[in-house]
């Protein structure tokens, strides 16, 4: 960083513990070094790109005359923050503020106090599961933005993610927040509990549900660890919610415990996760182990009547007669997802049932083996087994069953369109956000199918280096179960 320094600034003030000092009054001298990046000036000529040092020893000649302090320790301390907020360029500022007058009844030569102080800066989580989330998070970074000693730099996008920590809660709306600030860490802890507090924030329950929740994940390079400040944040690197939104707007930021980017440890959790970390995941929730089982039609028949009927709506379902032709095609399968039979704690053996599997889960998939690719034609999971894991859990199955394809396609409705109301737009995000969570990742294509639009998604099996555009893959899916002309009527593929 390029420096603009001041030396022996002269200033008569009364500042001082006696009562003399203040009336009297004294000479005190005053260096700076204000920290900045002087290139642009120094190329273009333009003192409009740089900060005028004149300007700056007017503002401090002033800033001392119009102030009394009984310390030079308090001068010094103000007059650093006056200038860091009144001078934009300027990063960092070292300020040293001499007393060669002070009242010591022995020889010396001068009495100094010099402090370094700067924009620091600072990356924050952000999260709410109480209420109105969206407006809890938008509300924090308007208190932040209105703070003089804060500067919001970026915010992430807002995402829904699952509840972590085994608390059973609503889903979570997250995201992160890049800032600027003159607080110390130890400070902006304080402002932190001050913003949750006005927002409602009571800590009763341990990563137990919340109105606001902001967290320092990364405050410059330090690294603090104390009873109730921990810096870094001590499980930022397990938290596929906090990495997700930071690697958004900080991708390249390095750890400085890890030695690693933001973005770096993003995808090394996210291939963890998708290396059967599916399941772990939902560790601390009620998800127990399951099986996949691949389905006789005539299971599916029941699913379909006892299940599926009821957990899509009307419109969404088709007829169980076009699901029997494609089956006997041998171009459509189904998979049901149980759960284990449980064990006796004490010696290990199975405990007696009915001899009837609880159903948790269910997928029914329209498979295209020239092109090695499924469409996950219906997914859900049973009513009672909702929120608590089980989907992720079931889908880590289906891609070890499905291993022989290249990936699997999944319709999502359109999260992006301008007229749908905020409400829709946040449970499409929501859903959205399960399959990226379950490794899905998001491709270029778009679809309208009788009338609803889709963007695709790819959760990779074989092909672990899929294109972007699935256009070619989708319209061959959509063509096996359809004639050309339905295709030509009621279909649109497009990629972006």
């Amino acid at each position: 960083m390029d420096e603009i320094r001041i030396e022996n600034l002269r200033v008569y003030a009364h500042h001082g513990v006696y009562r003399e000092e203040n009336e009297k009054g004294q000479n005190f001298y005053i260096n700076a070094t204000l920290e900045t990046d002087t290139r642009k000036a120094g190329i273009l000529d333009d003192l409009g790109l740089s900060t005028n040092y004149g300007e700056v020893c007017k503002f401090l000649h002033r800033f001392l005359k119009e102030h009394t302090y009984k310390l030079i320790e308090t001068v010094a301390e103000t007059a650093a923050e006056a200038l860091l907020l009144h001078f934009p360029l300027v990063k960092n500022v070292t300020l040293e503020v001499r007393k060669p007058e002070a009242p010591i009844p022995l020889s010396f030569e001068s009495v100094s106090v010099k402090i370094s102080r700067g924009w620091r800066k600072a990356y924050l989580a952000c999260g709410s599961n109480m209420g109105d989330k969206k407006g809890y998070l938008d509300g924090a970074v308007r208190a932040f933005r209105s703070d003089i000693k804060c500067r919001v730099l970026r915010v992430s996008d807002w995402i829904v993610t699952a509840p972590y920590g085994g608390v059973e809660q609503d889903d979570f709306l997250n995201g992160a927040m890049e800032i600027e600030t003159l607080y110390t860490p130890r400070m902006l802890l304080e402002k932190i509990h001050e913003i949750e507090s006005a927002y409602g924030r009571e800590r009763k329950v341990h990563w137990g549900p919340r109105t606001l929740d902001l967290d320092i994940l990364l405050y410059e390079d330090r690294m603090i660890d104390e009873e109730d400040l921990m810096i870094p944040h001590v499980d930022m690197h397990n938290r596929d919610f906090v990495l997700g939104p930071l690697a958004q707007i900080a991708p390249y930021k390095i750890h400085p415990l890890f030695g690693k980017s933001i973005l770096q440890m993003y995808e090394e959790h996210r291939k963890h996760v998708g290396d059967g970390g599916l399941a772990r995941a939902a560790e601390g929730r009620e998800a127990q182990n399951m099986w996949a089982r691949k389905l006789t039609l005539e299971e599916a028949g029941e699913i379909y009547t006892d299940y599926l009927k009821g957990d899509f709506p009307p419109a969404e379902i088709k007829p169980f007669s076009i699901i029997e032709k494609m089956w006997k095609k041998g171009c459509y399968q189904a998979y049901g997802f149980y759960e284990e039979e449980k064990a006796d704690k004490r010696t290990g053996e199975k405990e007696e049932t009915d001899g009837a599997q609880p159903l948790c889960a269910y997928a029914f998939l329209l498979a295209n083996k020239e092109e090695h690719v499924l469409l996950l034609d219906y997914f859900a999971v049973c009513r009672q087994k909702r929120g608590k894991g089980y989907g992720s859990l079931a889908l880590s199955l289906l891609q070890k069953e499905c291993a022989g394809f290249d990936a699997l396609v999944i319709e999502v409705e359109d999260d992006e369109l301008d007229d749908i109301d905020e409400e829709v737009r946040l449970v499409r995000k929501r859903r959205i956000s399960f399959y990226t969570h379950a490794g899905c990742v998001m491709t270029s294509t778009r679809s309208r199918v009788w009338g609803v639009d889709y963007r695709i998604m790819a959760l990779p099996l074989l092909d672990t280096e899929m294109r972007p555009d699935m256009a070619d893959k989708v319209t061959a899916l959509y063509g096996g179960m359809y004639n050309k002309e339905a295709m030509k009527k009621h279909f649109a593929i497009t990629a972006l």
